[in-house]
């Protein structure tokens, strides 16, 4: 009752699963906590206690970051949960700032006392800088606390309370992404827009935008990263596959949603495999439910629930291994033969919001959302959803990220195909 915008409120929480028609204009559920993967629970009446609530919120501020222990003598180290973490290293590397990542957690002594530090956690040690003076580094790190909301630890020695030292062969380098964007004829529009507006207006990282009618005369030696988002490949020519191949090869990741997943998977270039839907062509049915029927199949957009292996590279910056997924596509992936090589996988009763038919509820339960697979020292990471969706859908972003910064971080024999 004392809240003036109820029904907004209540609409931007509610979930919803059950339907009278299966005839959907756009999406059929939007749900905000979702969307960003937040923990949240509905209170009753009865529940509810007016000391839960906060004050007011008047005029949202950009949150700022601490800076704690001034100087470092060592090293600085900051975790990759927060949002714009990946916006941070990108201008570190940029600059030609060495940094690692940690591939197993570790305690370390800050100036707040001894703090553990989850695997994905950034480390800038200050021995094995060759381009910028410790105060640039400094200052280039507490830019990130101004304008990226990070927390920064300095650390005074390199031997740890818990765990790795920070001289572990645990910490991996970590290479300036370089990324292509293939966009133009049978590539879709929004995907490719929303894949360049996370990277460029998000992350401030620049991004090739290359028409797939001029791949076959484009140089990739400059480039690390590839993106494909969903669309119709079906242009580029045999000598084109041959280029990319031997890019990947050669240390390339490719990031491939949906379609760009599978037309991957059709020539060869990565090994995964779809469960793809049989048509009955036993019945006869009226021609005046040809609509009906065929929108029943189609997914417009609804929510799910997925599992993430939160020892994954790709899984850096998560802490629950519950992640919801926005998914508007029927293409369903396999689980891949190597244990080890699907991060992400929906569950066995995945339906969080939004509407599915019985028979696609019952392939997206328990595939996969996420396959990484290796061909020579490239890593193919497929997807079959877009974690950008509509710049709105903020909780798979990190998936997002992670592929950029840290896919070929992963370990081959933890692809499909790499064994």
């Amino acid at each position: 009752g004392n809240q003036p915008q109820y029904r907004m409120v209540r609409s931007l929480f509610e979930t919803r699963t059950e339907f009278t028609d299966s005839l959907f204009y756009d999406v059929s559920t939007w749900s905000l906590p979702h969307s960003f993967n937040l923990e949240h629970a509905e209170l009753s009446s009865r529940q509810f206690n007016r000391n839960l609530q906060g004050s007011e919120v008047e005029s949202p501020e950009f949150p700022a970051g601490n800076m704690y222990g001034g100087e470092a003598r060592y090293a600085y180290v900051f975790e990759w949960d927060a949002y714009y973490a990946p916006r941070t290293l990108y201008r570190l590397l940029r600059a030609g700032v060495r940094a690692k990542v940690a591939n197993r957690p570790f305690a370390a002594e800050t100036s707040e006392g001894v703090r553990s530090f989850s695997k994905g956690t950034v480390l800038v040690a200050l021995g094995i800088q060759d381009e910028l003076s410790t105060g640039e580094v400094f200052e280039l790190l507490h830019q990130g606390t101004r304008e990226d909301a990070l927390d920064v630890y300095a650390l005074n020695t390199g031997l740890s309370r818990e765990g790795i030292d920070l001289g572990s062969p645990s910490f991996s380098m970590l290479q300036k992404p370089s990324v292509m964007l293939l966009t133009g004829d049978g590539v879709n529009v929004s995907e490719a827009g929303e894949t360049w507006h996370q990277l460029d207006q998000r992350y401030h990282m620049p991004v090739t935008k290359i028409e797939t009618s001029r791949f076959s005369g484009a140089s990739l030696d400059r480039y690390n990263v590839l993106v494909m988002v969903n669309g119709n490949y079906n242009s580029f020519l045999e000598n084109d596959r041959e280029k990319l191949r031997g890019w990947i090869a050669g240390g390339g990741t490719v990031i491939a949603y949906k379609n760009a997943a599978r037309w991957l998977a059709n020539h060869g270039i990565s090994p995964v495999t779809f469960n793809e839907s049989e048509r009955d062509t036993s019945a006869v049915r009226p021609y005046g439910d040809v609509m009906q029927n065929r929108g029943s199949q189609v997914i417009g957009g609804s929510i799910f629930q997925s599992e993430l292996d939160l020892t994954h590279p790709l899984a850096y910056g998560y802490r629950r291994a519950d992640l919801s997924i926005f998914r508007n596509s029927t293409i369903f992936m396999n689980p891949p033969e190597n244990p080890y090589a699907s991060p992400v996988r929906y569950t066995e009763s995945p339906l969080l919001s939004g509407y599915i038919s019985d028979q696609n509820l019952e392939q997206v339960s328990g595939s996969s959302s996420v396959v990484v697979s290796a061909l020579g020292s490239g890593r193919i990471i497929s997807m079959t959803d877009n974690p950008n969706f509509r710049a709105f859908w903020f909780g798979t972003n990190k998936l997002f990220a992670n592929g950029v910064f840290f896919g070929n971080l992963v370990n081959r024999f933890a692809s499909e195909g790499g064994e």
